[in-house]
């Protein structure tokens, strides 16, 4: 059965006169009705599942091939074989259509390709004619059953990682965001950043090994939109290998964010790089997607600094004081923890001002004063976004995949607007008294260390590559 969505389309108003948005505050607008589109659901004989959704405006077929093995399965192998895999695989082909032959035949029939490889999946992605499925489906089945992972692709694939590690501290914002993750996510894999030598060390066995692990791996899915045949699908993942269902070697909770946090929120960690652009982040720990907190954290980030110019943060650090060039706060919510990230651009000089000025937004001082008015917009905010999730067909089986990843109810996408609707001013008070809290975040400044006498607190110097 179809759910039905009613969103009303307001604008996003502001409560002080200073806020933009007050010239629109009377101008009526209209609901409109949206339903969520059906999706089908079909298993194949080999138990591989199905989530697809028909859309024959045009003859285009979009396939994501998703095997549940990526990086934490890796244990203590280096992440590089992963990243050589992921660049490798593809330009390697298949023993029938080796080397780059394989890929200039997909280009020659209209092909777009990808392998990527994420923190817990695999994912092939493929869009093709229907007109050329004859051809494409059983290139795919020897590019899974039969792959040719070729010493050039392998050598090729080692150099560009190189030199992309040579470059990665260029930017402030990447250089920061890696090194507030090796704090964060420190122990596990997601807090490991490579280093050269461990890309020497890699054999082409090491990453032959590893991808043997996810052709084999037994839990698949499939998202299909467009204009496919559902029948030829069937059929061709029929033929596919049933594998064993590897065991993950690392799984990250909220428990180790949090032993983490406690462990690092002491200090401010200055990465030392001459630059006149620096980079702040605090980051904190918030509970898994399926948490009952999630739609109240949500309202209050989105307040705070997730709703770009309708947010604290951006207003007060950078409408009103001009002090930055972009601040905000980013939410991450995965199946067994969830992470917040406050954020912000500025001029080095302006560093000990703008920290401090985040410091502040990030207290209960300024949750206790938010108004009923100001949880209202934001709710009416982040339901009209909510259409966003369904705007094509492969967003909306994107969306399906994410619930069903991160356990959430059958009814999330029908009871989402409910949900937020149902969140009071003293349930966005009590999130905000436990995870909006400047005295439980990592914070990592990128900027030169002749800034550190400027800044109050402990603050520890460290190099980008330390």
């Amino acid at each position: 059965m179809k759910s039905k969505i009613f969103l009303l389309f307001i604008s996003f108003l502001s409560l002080e006169s200073r806020e933009l948005g007050e010239f629109v505050k009377e101008i009526p607008l209209k609901p409109i009705v949206f339903e969520i589109p059906e999706i089908e659901k079909t298993k194949t004989a080999s138990g591989i599942e199905i989530l697809s959704l028909k859309n024959s405006e045009f003859p285009i077929v979009y396939a994501d091939i998703l095997i549940y093995h990526g990086n934490k399965n890796l244990g203590k192998r280096s992440l590089s074989i992963s990243r050589i895999l992921e660049s490798s695989w593809a330009l390697s082909g298949s023993k029938g259509l080796p080397g780059e032959s394989y890929l200039q035949k997909f280009e020659s029939l209209g092909v777009a390709f990808s392998v990527g490889i994420d923190y817990d999946k695999t994912i092939i992605q493929i869009a093709y004619l229907k007109s050329t499925e004859n051809q494409v489906l059983p290139m795919l089945e020897a590019f899974l059953e039969n792959p040719n992972l070729t010493k050039e692709a392998f050598d090729n694939s080692k150099r560009k990682l190189k030199e992309e590690i040579s470059r990665r501290n260029d930017n402030p914002q990447s250089l920061g965001s890696r090194k507030m993750k090796e704090a964060l996510f420190f122990g596990t894999i997601q807090g490991r950043s490579i280093q050269p030598k461990e890309i020497e060390d890699v054999q082409i066995a090491d990453v032959e090994s590893f991808q043997k692990e996810i052709i084999s791996e037994q839990k698949k899915l499939i998202l299909l939109s467009g204009d496919f045949e559902l029948a030829s699908w069937s059929s061709f993942l029929s033929k596919a290998t049933i594998g064993m269902k590897e065991k993950a070697t690392e799984e990250i909770d909220t428990f180790t964010l949090e032993r983490n946090i406690q462990k690092y929120k002491s200090d401010i960690r200055l990465v030392d790089k001459d630059v006149q652009q620096s980079f702040i982040s605090m980051v904190g720990v918030l509970p898994a997607h399926k948490h009952k907190d999630f739609y109240a954290i949500q309202i209050l980030n989105y307040i705070i600094g997730g709703g770009g110019f309708n947010s604290y943060f951006m207003r007060e650090i950078r409408n009103n004081r001009g002090l930055a060039y972009s601040a905000g706060s980013v939410t991450n919510f995965q199946e067994s923890y969830g992470t917040i990230q406050f954020y912000a651009m500025t001029k080095t000089e302006s560093v000990p001002e703008v920290l401090k000025l985040m410091k502040e937004l990030v207290q209960m001082d300024l949750i206790l004063q938010l108004k009923e008015e100001e949880l209202v917009r934001a709710k009416n905010a982040i339901i009209n976004q909510f259409v966003f999730q369904f705007e094509d067909s492969k967003r909306t089986l994107s969306s399906e995949l994410r619930r069903r990843d991160h356990s959430m109810p059958e009814t999330y996408m029908k009871d989402f607007r409910k949900n937020i609707e149902a969140v009071s001013l003293e349930d966005m008070k009590k999130v905000g008294y436990q995870y909006f809290r400047n005295d439980s975040l990592i914070v990592t400044i990128v900027g030169p260390k002749s800034i550190r006498n400027q800044l109050k607190g402990n603050v520890k110097v460290i190099s980008p590559e330390e």
